[in-house]
């Protein structure tokens, strides 16, 4: 049981435990299916179109470092730099 659902009112838990049984019963498929905790699932659910450019730019760094193009390292790494220091920026379009 999740931290969430722990601090759920017994009422709301016990409503909530119903409605996966009855999902179970009616769905089984659907049911595994949105109770998959892989680690693929995990990393999909928590990785941001940001946080990809940081990976793919930080591994093209390590490229770079072990092809001995200096101005690649710095460009990547300093992209890969930007992406994290920035990953809590918000652009809003008012």
């Amino acid at each position: 049981m999740t931290l969430e659902v722990a601090m759920l009112p017994r009422d709301e838990r016990r409503r909530l435990k119903e409605i996966e049984n009855q999902l179970m019963g009616e769905d089984p498929k659907l049911a595994r299916r949105l109770t998959d905790t892989s680690l693929l699932t995990r990393v999909r659910a928590h990785m941001s179109p940001r946080m990809l450019l940081a990976l793919v730019a930080i591994i093209l760094a390590v490229l770079c470092l072990f092809l001995g193009e200096g101005w690649g390292v710095l460009a990547a790494g300093s992209l890969a730099a930007a992406a994290l220091v920035s990953r809590h920026w918000q652009i809003r379009f008012d």
